[in-house]
């Protein structure tokens, strides 16, 4: 098998333009690939080859400035390249039959399957593919964060001897990273994830051709945004606690199954390329330093609440008597009456 580092650049459209091509082609295109570049090694972790090519885009055809500033593609480059059909023609043959891809980070891929989507080509081979973000992270610090390529770099005393943002560049430095990496042991422990997961479905996905979500508190008005049996053995769900609101319109909510043991629920909200709203929902089983991380939050998040709520009381009291001297007489409680 060979291990293909790829990375991939692409062009921007301002708002409006980007929200009207959507909605002439009835599919998602959040930017346009412009350029593909990729490393190939053995599973010795040698470099056995590279490729890259500039595309020309079909409907963002002009170069958007901060992605001219970003990557150094200019207007004149870009309109050189070649066309996608023909670039990734070429791209697929210098792969050959058996392979895998690793991006840093989780974009790359459904970028480019977008775009192939919108050309009407098929994307299958494109599904093999580790982001090595987790496996980097699992193996060193063991956070969750996402860090940048050149943190990594930084880390393993890895020289930036080329420009970054060059596709071409990016996908080496992410080679040299993978080179300190046990990467085998890092694809075992992918999958191994995966198979904690035991329900993944999205609704509102108007990418896809369903009716989205107009407002985000349609779907949480539905059933299907909560859960009462487990996915797996369908034994009822117990021990449900408050829902933790996390960043990116992420909620999660830890639940117990009497046989497969804690489990959580997670609610992730996106937009869909006409503005509405598609919702994630994953149930998948929840390891101790999860729980303990997500215990943590919850018990964070009451006590900001119970602050807040003291902070506003005396506050609005205050506000109340100012403007009404006898607001504070007329609420003072009379002393209890007692009969003789």
């Amino acid at each position: 098998m060979k291990y293909i580092m790829l990375d991939l650049e692409w062009n921007q459209a301002y708002a409006q333009k980007a929200i009207a091509v959507q909605k002439r082609l009835s599919a998602r295109l959040r930017g346009e690939v412009i350029q593909i570049g990729a490393v190939m090694m053995d599973e010795e972790m040698n470099f056995c080859g590279s490729y890259s090519v500039i595309v020309k885009p079909k409907y963002f055809c002009k170069i958007h400035r901060h992605v001219m500033l970003l990557t150094g593609i200019t207007q004149e480059k870009m309109d050189m390249g070649i066309p996608l059909e023909s670039a990734i023609v070429k791209f697929h043959d210098w792969c050959g039959d058996d392979f895998a891809f690793f991006t840093w980070g989780p974009d790359d891929i459904p970028m480019l399957k977008e775009n192939l989507a919108v050309c009407d080509i098929n994307s299958d081979w494109l599904d093999n593919v580790f982001d090595l973000q987790p496996i980097f992270n699992s193996q060193t610090d063991g956070q969750k964060q996402q860090r940048s390529l050149e943190y990594a770099m930084e880390l393993f005393n890895i020289e930036q001897t080329l420009p970054s943002h060059d596709a071409l560049n990016d996908a080496y430095f992410t080679a040299l990273v993978a080179q300190k990496l046990d990467l085998k042991k890092g694809m075992e422990q992918y999958h191994s994830a995966d198979e904690d997961y035991l329900f993944d479905e999205t609704y509102g996905d108007s990418n896809i051709g369903e009716d989205g979500y107009v407002e985000f508190s349609e779907f949480f008005a539905e059933e299907k945004s909560s859960i009462t049996h487990c996915p797996k053995c369908d034994k009822p769900l117990t021990d449900k606690h408050s829902t933790l609101h996390c960043k990116g319109r992420r909620y999660l909510t830890l639940l117990n199954c009497e046989e497969h043991g804690p489990l959580f629920l997670q609610i992730k909200l996106q937009k869909n390329f006409d503005e509405t709203w598609r919702a994630r929902k994953t149930v998948f089983l929840a390891k101790e330093t999860e729980i303990a991380e997500y215990l943590s939050r919850l018990e964070e998040s009451e006590v900001k609440k119970t602050k807040r709520k003291r902070k506003r009381h005396p506050h609005s009291r205050k506000k109340q008597t100012e403007n009404n001297p006898e607001a504070s007489r007329t609420q003072t409680p009379a002393p209890p009456v007692t009969s003789a």
